[in-house]
C-alpha cells in the first residue's frame, strides 16, 4: 500500500510543480495568478491536513498498519492539483492548434 501512495504521491508532485509553472501563460493579470495560487494551496493544504488525520492516526486500511502522515499529506496535496494541471495543460493543446 505505502509503494502505491508514494507513486501517487510523485505524480501528484508533478502536477503540483506543473500547474504552478503554467500559471504565469494562462492568467491575466498578477492578482488573479496570485489568487489562483492561494486557492490551490489553501485547497491542498486543507485536504491534506483532513486525509492525514484520517488515514495515519493509528488507523488500518485493509487490516495494515497506519500509513505514514507526511506520505498521505503529500498525496493528497499533490491530488488536488491534478485537475488543475489538466486543465492547464489542454489549454496549452488547444493553443498550440
Amino acid at each position: 500500500m505505502t509503494v502505491v501512495l508514494l507513486l501517487v504521491t510523485l505524480v501528484g508532485l508533478v502536477a503540483v510543480i506543473y500547474a504552478h509553472l503554467r500559471l504565469p501563460y494562462h492568467s491575466a493579470s498578477a492578482a488573479q495568478r496570485r489568487m489562483t495560487r492561494v486557492i490551490l494551496i489553501g485547497v491542498g493544504l486543507l485536504f491534506g491536513a483532513v486525509m492525514s488525520y484520517m488515514f495515519s492516526r493509528g488507523s488500518t486500511v485493509a487490516d495494515q498498519t497506519a500509513l505514514p502522515g507526511w506520505l498521505v499529506f503529500a498525496s493528497a496535496f499533490g491530488l488536488t492539483h491534478i485537475p488543475a494541471a489538466g486543465i492547464l495543460f489542454l489549454k496549452r493543446q488547444q493553443r498550440r492548434a
